[in-house]
């Protein structure tokens, strides 16, 4: 078939007629020629195709379909996929901690937990009120930095070697829970933006970079005259164990891990001689 005999064909008019079929009277009729039609039944095809797309997408219509999950059933894969992601980080603690208490056991050394981005939980910047926060493990501060914890206010350490001191802000914002010995709080906690650097207030060594289960991720380092700082509930670390910073360097994220937390903040705690001090009294937040 030619060119010419093809396009007379497409070019050719038709009647489509509806009639009835005692009386044969015409009750309808539509003139198209073979192109137009094929048009408009493109044009029908695509209109069903995109409504039934409409109905699937954005109606409750979609749960009919087959093999298409119900609202429950989305919030059971949610659930059950937040549970493995917290699985999978418990276990990486545990099987840690069980390698650093064999390493203890045998006399060598232990391994520092780096903290990975959390890849599920996002921080909220409307801060909720925080509760306080005990001392980090009260019976190892015991055993290895001579701890004394004070009951009288009174009772104060030599501290004129330490004003003379500058130190750094670890982190600027507002004071939530302040300085309480005898109620157990032995820092302050600070509340400040989402994702802000927690600094260094003095130079020193990092002696603990590790997770804890009220305090979440925390660093702690060793200064000069038997000063020791500590940093709780980051959501993130830097350093390792055995690493010297320099005041006013980055050791984490503000975050907000641990039991003891319920928003993004951070607990700090600066201690000399096995005592608490205030941090108030040395550093302006």
């Amino acid at each position: 078939m030619d060119k010419a005999k093809m396009k007379n064909r497409f070019s050719e008019r038709y009647r489509i007629a509806i009639l009835n079929d005692r009386t044969l009277k015409e009750l309808w009729c539509a003139v198209l020629s073979l192109r137009g039609l094929i048009t408009v039944a493109v044009l029908i095809v695509v209109l069903l195709v995109g409504t039934g797309i409409v109905l699937v997408n954005f109606t409750p219509l979609r749960e009919y379909v087959p093999g298409y999950p119900d609202a429950n059933d989305r919030q059971l894969m949610v659930e059950n996929y937040l549970k493995v992601d917290s699985l999978e980080r418990t276990l990486v603690q545990r099987e840690l901690f069980l390698d650093n208490l064999h390493s203890i056991l045998a006399g060598k050394s232990t391994k520092s937990h780096f903290v990975d981005r959390d890849s599920i939980k996002k921080v909220d910047s409307k801060i909720a009120p925080l509760k306080l926060d005990s001392s980090l493990y009260k019976q190892v501060e015991d055993d290895q930095f001579n701890v004394r914890y004070v009951e009288d206010e009174t009772v104060l350490p030599t501290m004129l070697s330490t004003v003379k001191m500058h130190f750094y802000c670890p982190l600027k914002g507002e004071i939530t829970n302040q300085h309480d010995p005898k109620g157990g709080h032995y820092g302050v906690d600070v509340v400040s933006d989402a994702r802000e650097p927690i600094l260094a207030v003095l130079d020193g060594t990092v002696i603990l970079a590790s997770w804890t289960l009220e305090a979440g991720y925390v660093i702690i380092i060793q200064h000069r005259n038997n000063i020791i700082s500590q940093y709780k509930h980051n959501s993130y670390l830097f350093k390792n164990i055995g690493d010297r910073v320099r005041a006013g360097e980055p050791l984490g994220i503000i975050g907000n891990t641990g039991e003891y937390t319920t928003g993004p903040h951070l607990h700090f705690e600066l201690w000399q001689n096995g005592t608490p001090l205030n941090p108030t009294d040395y550093i302006i937040f």
